[in-house]
């Protein structure tokens, strides 16, 4: 096994490297978790945040612990979302082991030695795949809930599910109640343990697992309380969200499942035989890993009642914690291939890499690192930008002007009564009939007046409006990336 791991990990790090120094301009929900962080306490930080955000507090926690310490770039911020990715990567090769210990037919190699290339092939699978290389660069806690995720499972699995001291039952359990504050998304896999643990005449072997209920139980109803009725408070967390609540509808919530897949499994003909891979591996699992079918289906049951009941939004990032699920039970069906010659097995193995399309997606493509380049912008205006110019940001780029004139970009910030910010809420009509009026102040004494798009969807009507307005100042375009563009109009 240590081998295997570390011929794994010498073949990552040239690309999780590469990931790290991508040098990538905070974007909109990264700029508003930031802000939270650098502008509130740490009680501040357990209480509803601001912005229409949310994240689990000792994430924050910790993130401002580092901030304090190093300072609040981009690197520093992203630094435990890229540490949970790393981290989550070794911990699932732990876990696919756990699953593919002994293969379904029981069929072991001439040494006797157990068969872990299922493992090692999954791993690769879930270390290259879009969702993980994506989110470990976010200062979103989407890494966190995966890594908390498996080690659920792998604590249910390796310990929790076999007879144990109450010592050791209780340490355990107590570090699971914790879990939550970390990763909002863990929970799911918490609620399958403490279901699994729930004292049933002919369920868990006749074993007495009354801690384990009664103490996850308790930490459910405190962190409801005092965190998660919160949420909402204030902030109207859930109105962005209500479109992925499945709300009582069956057809919908096929729909939901279907969409989450696709996260995962893409392109959508790829996602289709996902699924069945997926249907098969929870027949296998559920014939071969009872214990392994047990935690997973529960985790994923617990997940679409949470959406059902309105309590959690199912959307792609945020069912990143059902990856280990989706690819684990996907992959379990190659559990029959202990049966086939050497030959057949690396066919049926180069199939299942084929129909996984997410470890063929190019890791390099600007796609997964250019989201609103704010930062190239604003390098221009601090490099041009002169007494008495001003400079309107138009919707959508809010809360990153303001991130980075509090951080990287301070000389801006003392310019802020020079600068107009158009609100996010705002129609983008009524944010372009300001840019006349507003940059006339400037051009009318002879300066000049900076004009900054930034937005995470660019879409050609927000455009024209803008394109229009420009040519009446007759605006010069100066800087220009894949969603930003940087307009300068310059007085007599």
């Amino acid at each position: 096994m240590k081998k295997a791991l570390l011929i794994l990990l010498l073949l990552l790090l040239p690309v999780w490297l590469f990931v790290f120094l991508v040098d990538k301009s905070i974007w909109l929900d990264e700029a508003a978790l930031a802000l939270n962080v650098l502008d509130k306490s740490y009680l501040e930080l357990f209480k509803p945040l601001q912005y229409a955000q949310s994240a689990p507090p000792l994430f924050l926690c910790l993130t401002k612990v580092l901030v304090s310490v190093f300072g609040p770039g981009e690197k520093v911020l992203r630094f435990i979302p890229f540490f949970c990715a790393v981290a989550s990567v070794v911990a699932f090769y732990f876990l696919a082991d756990e699953v593919f210990k002994k293969n379904f037919v029981d069929v072991a190699d001439e040494n006797g030695i157990k068969n872990r290339w299922q493992a090692f092939l999954g791993t690769v699978i879930f270390a290259f795949s879009f969702p993980l290389l994506y989110n470990s660069l976010e200062f979103k806690p989407y890494t966190a809930d995966i890594l908390f995720t498996i080690l659920t499972f792998l604590i249910w699995l390796k310990v929790l599910q076999h007879k144990v001291s109450v010592k050791k039952e209780i340490i355990f359990v107590l570090l699971l109640s914790l879990f939550p504050l970390f990763s909002f998304g863990s929970i799911f896999s918490i609620c399958a343990v403490c279901a699994l643990s729930i004292p049933i005449n002919g369920l868990n072997k006749g074993k007495e697992r009354k801690i384990i209920p009664l103490t996850l139980g308790a930490s459910f109803i405190l962190y409801y309380i005092f965190i998660f009725s919160k949420i909402n408070s204030g902030t109207n967390v859930y109105k962005y969200w209500v479109s992925y609540f499945i709300n009582h509808n069956f057809l919908k919530g096929v729909a939901v499942f279907f969409d989450i897949l696709k996260y995962h499994f893409f392109p959508s003909p790829i996602a289709g035989f996902a699924l069945i891979f997926f249907i098969l591996g929870l027949i296998y699992l559920c014939k071969y890993r009872e214990d392994v079918f047990s935690i997973f289906s529960v985790t994923l049951f617990s997940a679409l009642a949470a959406s059902w009941y309105n309590f959690y939004p199912l959307y792609g990032r945020l069912s990143l914690f059902l990856y280990p699920v989706f690819l684990l039970a996907v992959l379990s069906p190659l559990g029959f291939l202990g049966e086939l010659s050497a030959k057949k097995k690396v066919i049926a193995a180069f199939s299942v890499l084929f129909l996984l399309s997410t470890v063929f997606y190019n890791p390099f493509n600007d796609v997964l690192y250019k989201r609103e380049e704010i930062k190239p912008l604003l390098k221009a205006v601090q490099r041009e930008i002169e007494p008495g110019d001003r400079v309107f940001v138009f919707t959508g780029a809010h809360l990153t002007w303001r991130h980075y004139t509090k951080t990287l970009f301070k000389p801006l910030g003392a310019i802020w009564e020079d600068t107009f910010v158009c609100p996010y809420n705002a129609a983008p009509e009524a944010c372009v009939r300001e840019i006349e009026p507003f940059c006339n102040l400037a051009l009318n004494r002879g300066n000049s007046c900076y004009i900054l798009y930034s937005s995470e969807v660019n879409t050609l009507r927000n455009l024209r409006l803008l394109e229009n307005s420009a040519t009446k100042l007759d605006a010069k375009i100066i800087q220009k990336d894949k969603n930003s563009m940087l307009y300068k109009a310059s007085g007599l």
